[in-house]
């Protein structure tokens, strides 16, 4: 019976079974180059004859172990130059057969932590990643070697090379990875573009990853170490989408029931022919999964997880006002594990009131416990940061309450409100007006404020409506107003005649 194999998609017929052959040679020339090192290039000469023979028979399995049997023939002798020479030799040659390749730079990807010193090592990496560039069949293996190299430059304090080394690797596009492994070598992606501080290239490089994936429990790891590079990546630029992502690592981890494991099993050994049934086995595996049991937590666990609960809150808080920050505002306010951090859950209720916030208040009531927190440390400049929006928050809060029980103000009174100078309130006003946060007019010689409500489109409509109707009523009035003066003169001017 004939023997085909599969060689990179294509269907190769096997001409000649060389595995006696190799059976009698391989040993005969590891055992030669073993007992004398002077011929060692005859055992490898021995090989080569063979390598070709089982290349051009097609012999896939035959050809895959000739090759790894020459790299340990290299190995044992010691002699890397060597082998850097024949991978690179074996790999080039014509009709050379893609598994018999894998099989090889696997082989010698092993020996990458055999190597007696750093150059050795960096020079076997440089010939893999060469013989492998562009081929998709060991796009794996030049992936893992690519994580090593970018180590060693790290190492040696080259973060830009370790970076644009890694940058190299579109890992997005391999489908022959496993997903977690990918998920890694993007996450080292976006570590190293951060140490670089390339923001921009971290933004591009995390949309590679769908968040879906760490939903399964297992990930939750790598679901730790991607927010937590998105919270540096966005905590200067972002303080809603950091608050996002403290939220995200606050919710502790999570395991699988038992019923939920034995129905994903089952779904995967039967396939039924019936949809319906199908369906409802699916909804029953979603159902299983949505109530996962918490895992039970340390105490240190249960207290790191509410600081990052309290981290959330904050910047939130900090956050400038829109309907998102309103609304996640409003789902943190439900999250009983701020009554733990009562104080934290006033400070959210506070700026979700629609009460005026007294600024000396607010310090003596929480200046304490915010300057405890890392955020407020004014030692470092986003602690700075943190301290100078907040008290930006508090102002705009307040004036978004003004606004809201005012229509006309005194600019005086409201400097008062608000224990601001005039040329600061008004500089808070336009800074809301230009956000479209508020409708605001002020009136400066007369020093008068105007707040007005936004319309909507249909509200305008209807408005410019309305006034349309009644002026053409006035023009109507007038017409018949004019009308009846006529008339009027007209009789007595042919009674005087």
């Amino acid at each position: 019976m004939d023997t085909y194999l599969f060689d990179g998609g294509r269907i190769t017929k096997m001409e000649v079974d060389y595995e006696p052959a190799c059976n009698e040679k391989i040993p005969m020339a590891k055992e030669l180059a073993k007992k004398n090192p002077d011929a060692f290039h005859e055992a490898i000469e021995m090989m080569l004859q063979l390598e070709k023979q089982t290349r051009l028979g097609a012999d896939m399995v035959s050809c895959s172990r000739v090759l790894v049997a020459i790299c340990q023939i290299c190995l044992q002798a010691g002699n890397w130059n060597a082998l850097n020479e024949y991978v690179s030799l074996l790999v080039r040659r014509r009709s050379q057969l893609k598994q018999a390749v894998v099989k090889m730079i696997q082989e010698c990807c092993t020996y990458v932590d055999k190597t007696p010193d750093k150059e050795t090592k960096l020079k076997l990496i440089d010939t893999l990643r060469s013989v492998t560039e562009g081929k998709i069949y060991v796009e794996i293996e030049r992936a893992r070697l690519t994580k090593i190299l970018a180590d060693i430059k790290e190492a040696d304090g080259d973060v830009s090379a370790a970076a644009a080394v890694m940058e190299e690797l579109q890992v997005e596009t391999y489908g022959s990875m496993d997903k977690r492994e990918k998920v890694e070598l993007i996450l080292e992606q976006m570590r190293l573009c951060l140490l670089k501080e390339d923001f921009v290239s971290t933004q591009i490089i995390a949309k590679k990853i769908s968040i879906k994936f760490f939903d399964d429990p297992a990930q939750h790891d790598l679901k730790l170490k991607f927010y937590n590079l998105m919270i540096q990546l966005n905590r200067d630029t972002s303080f809603l989408n950091t608050s996002r992502h403290y939220q995200a690592i606050a919710e502790p981890p999570r395991k699988k029931t038992p019923s939920a494991v034995e129905s994903s099993t089952g779904d995967e050994k039967k396939k039924s022919d019936d949809k319906k049934t199908k369906e409802e086995d699916d909804k029953k595996s979603e159902a299983d999964l949505a109530v996962e049991p918490e895992i039970e937590l340390t105490d240190a666990q249960k207290k790191e997880l509410t600081d990052k609960l309290v981290c959330a809150v904050l910047y939130c808080v900090l956050a400038p006002f829109d309907n998102e920050q309103s609304d996640m505002m409003a789902h943190l306010s439900k999250n009983k594990k701020l009554e733990d951090v009562l104080a934290y859950k006033e400070i959210l209720r506070l700026f979700m009131s629609k009460e005026l916030i007294n600024f000396d208040t607010f310090n003596a009531d929480f200046g304490t416990v915010l300057a405890e927190n890392d955020m407020f440390k004014d030692n470092s400049k986003h602690g700075k940061k943190c301290i100078t929006e907040l008290k930006d928050r508090l102002i705009e809060h307040n004036i978004r309450i003004i606004a809201m029980y005012y229509s006309r103000l005194h600019l005086t009174r409201m400097s008062e409100l608000l224990n601001l100078p005039t040329n600061r309130c008004e500089e808070y006003l336009s800074k809301l007006a230009n956000s479209d946060t508020i409708r605001v007019k002020i009136d400066r010689p007369a020093g008068i404020i105007y707040f007005t409500t936004k319309k909507s489109a249909s509200d305008i409509l209807n408005n410019w409506a309305t006034d349309v109707n009644q002026l053409m009523s006035l023009v109507n009035k007038t017409c018949h107003l004019i009308n009846k003066e006529e008339c009027v003169y007209s009789v007595m001017c042919a009674v005087e005649e």
